[in-house]
């Protein structure tokens, strides 16, 4: 059963400090006021659980209820393949349990970083990765995903711009949803609005997350703030199923305000 609890290691988080020495940034410099590990550890802890504009946008579809069980660890490491290498890192892999049984939900907290590099500078990467190691799989991840995910080659110029992050946490609240037993699987985006960020970032994000709607389907709004959209039954061979209905969402908090 699951015990309504914000955890790491075992070990609840109920305080900013205990979140930060298990589960902050990489990079201790990224654990400031107006970027996205803080603000996002914050709203998790103010809230002592879910954060009201979370749970709102995943309680906003029909294909959710009213959520009276979940458990939440940050920084969650989920693996989506069999591949050597790090797996996905999820800022907040959160299980819940509603009318409907339960779901997996990857949710990804954004300042106004980028959802990563672009397909294409991936691909790039990985290639050159690979003429100096013949046994480097960064290419085959890729390709794998994209023809799992989406149903076509990595190598589609459609795809050039598609933003790598918002594949593998797809695939990575796939993968746990498949682990697990779990036909719904969400990736949330939890925006935080600050000081410290700019509205043609958020724009470049809102236009991002846009175009990879569009690839899952979406065909006229493909706005999703504030709501969840479903994307039905993504992922097949040769990583996952056909089992799993992803949906994709994002809740947008704005702190500007909150010193004034």
């Amino acid at each position: 059963p699951m015990k309504n609890c914000i955890h790491k290691s075992r070990t609840p988080l109920t305080d900013l400090d205990t979140w930060f020495e298990l589960a902050g940034p990489k990079s201790a410099h990224q654990w400031k006021d107006g970027r996205s590990a803080k603000e996002s550890a914050r709203a998790w802890i103010d809230a002592g659980g879910i954060p009201p504009e979370l749970r709102s946008t995943l309680e906003s579809h029909p294909d959710f209820g009213a959520i009276h069980a979940w458990t939440a660890e940050p920084e969650a490491q989920v693996r989506f393949d069999r591949l050597r290498g790090e797996p996905s890192n999820l800022d907040v892999l959160l299980l819940i349990e509603d009318e409907f049984g339960p779901a997996v939900v990857a949710v990804e907290a954004k300042a106004d970083e980028t959802f990563g590099g672009t397909l294409a500078d991936t691909l790039r990467a990985a290639d050159q990765r690979l003429e100096r190691n013949s046994r480097s799989k960064g290419r085959l991840r890729v390709e794998q995903l994209t023809s799992s995910l989406l149903r076509r080659s990595a190598e589609d110029p459609e795809l050039a711009s598609l933003r790598y992050q918002l594949l593998t946490a797809s695939a990575a609240a796939i993968a746990e949803a498949e682990r697990r037993d779990v036909d719904r699987a969400v990736l949330l985006v939890h925006e935080f609005v600050t000081d410290e960020t700019t509205d043609d970032r958020h724009a470049l994000n809102r236009d991002d997350l846009g175009a990879f709607l569009t690839l899952l389907g979406a065909t006229s709004d493909t706005s999703v703030d504030g709501r969840l959209w479903a994307a039905g039954v993504v992922g097949g061979a040769p990583l996952f199923s056909d089992s799993v209905r992803l949906h994709v969402g994002k809740a947008t908090v704005n702190l500007r305000d909150r010193h004034a």
